[in-house]
């Protein structure tokens, strides 16, 4: 099943013979069962009728006004909509010479919002039977119908129709086609509030990064399909655009100094925690460094907003920071994790042969030689080497899984 027939499903309330007009033969056949579970409502199931050749219920269903499938070109009732508009011509006509008509004061916010560039003025509504359209009245009342506005203003007020028709689920296919880059950008912060005022709920399809970049964390679902089973599973941006175009899409960064810090996250991250986000840890080098990185961040976020990012230091050099953005700042347990591991070697790696070394004047640089040694002679691995330290310091390393948590995972997941 795929993105147009979940939402042929759900319009299955209101048709039942979508999928025998809309779909290829066979789409629909004995053994064809789609069955919902929504919140708010019953469950219900419509099952393959072979007599009818259709997907038929005996089940109580939800009013086809409070869930709304919207389905792409020709079906949906957007496109509907132009002939309707045509039919009430006369009757548009009539209003507007006799004054019968009001500001469209809510929904002229809400395109202005999605086209803040644009100046929208003057427009207004109408009531004719159980309808209301919209039009831009020009002076000497000569207007401009909803019909024969931008594509992306026809839609938006299609859409600001149905949130406002009382629908508690509204479902759209293929939202890209009608709107640009721009108006993308600025729909999802736009109809948040509008959608709270009705206590209606919204799903959009689309395949716009555009768009999917503005929604709030953990509002993002992905359809995928593995070993021909079709799944929707909340993702983040990053798995789906580095899934979906083929782009390394990173939702969180942690900065830190070294390979040997950024070795010692990523054990804790692999060993402690269940990830959501696609991250991504870079040792970019010392204080100064890590200072300049955090700072230009914040400026030119080459990473993404502050909250973005995550740094990581030694405990030695958390006091030297001069960095004081917004972006977290998480210390080691330690000064520093080889020269923790050199200093309690007797205590912490009594079991293994002592490697035999030249020692350098700094003890910093003659305990980096002594992980290396240790290391390489297979007595033990990196990952064990951060189990000591983990182990020796785990109430500050409980503090620190906690706030890697934070910054990795959804909250509330």
């Amino acid at each position: 099943m795929g993105k147009t027939s979940i939402i042929k499903s759900f319009n299955l309330i209101s048709d039942p013979t979508i999928f025998d007009k809309s779909s290829g033969l066979n789409s629909v056949r004995n053994g064809s069962k789609v069955q919902f579970n929504i919140d708010g409502f019953n469950q219900f199931s419509f099952k393959y009728n072979k007599n009818l050749r259709v997907l038929d219920t005996k089940e109580k269903l939800p009013p086809s006004s409070e869930i709304v499938a919207e389905l792409p070109l020709p079906y949906g009732r957007r496109f509907q909509q132009f002939s309707l508009i045509s039919s009430y011509d006369s009757e548009i006509r009539t209003n507007i010479a006799a004054s019968k008509y009001s500001d469209a004061s809510e929904l002229m916010e809400f395109l202005s919002n999605v086209y803040p560039e644009k100046e929208i003025k003057n427009l207004k509504k109408t009531q004719i039977n159980k309808h209301i359209f919209y039009l831009l009245l020009l002076e000497n009342d000569y207007y401009i119908r909803e019909d024969h506005l931008s594509s992306g203003e026809y839609f938006l007020i299609q859409l600001f129709r149905l949130i406002t028709s009382g629908a508690t689920l509204i479902l759209i296919d293929e939202l890209d086609v009608a709107l640009d880059a721009s108006a993308q950008v600025n729909l999802y912060k736009s109809i948040k509030p509008i959608l709270e005022r009705y206590e209606s709920r919204l799903i959009v399809i689309s395949h716009s990064l555009a768009f999917m970049n503005t929604v709030d964390e953990g509002g993002l679902y992905y359809l995928e399909s593995n070993d021909n089973i079709t799944n929707i599973d909340r993702r983040s941006f990053g798995y789906i655009k580095s899934d979906l175009y083929g782009f390394k899409g990173k939702d969180r960064f942690i900065i830190t100094e070294d390979k040997v810090l950024a070795g010692f996250i990523k054990f804790l991250i692999r060993k402690n925690i269940e990830v959501f986000f696609e991250y991504e840890i870079i040792a970019v080098g010392g204080q100064p460094q890590i200072d300049t990185m955090a700072t230009r961040n914040d400026s030119h976020q080459i990473f993404g907003p502050p909250e973005s990012l995550l740094i990581f230091v030694d405990k030695d050099i958390s006091e030297k920071l001069k960095y004081a953005g917004k972006s977290k700042k998480l210390t080691s347990p330690v000064d520093d994790i080889e020269l923790y591991i050199w200093e309690n070697r007797h205590r912490l790696l009594s079991d293994i042969i002592q490697p035999i070394f030249t020692h350098s004047r700094r003890d910093k640089d003659t305990a980096k030689t002594y992980w290396k040694k240790v290391i390489n002679s297979h007595q033990k691995s990196s990952d064990h080497l951060y189990s000591l330290v983990a182990e020796d310091c785990s109430t500050e390393v409980d503090e620190i899984i906690s706030n890697l948590k934070t910054h990795l995972c959804l909250v509330n997941s």
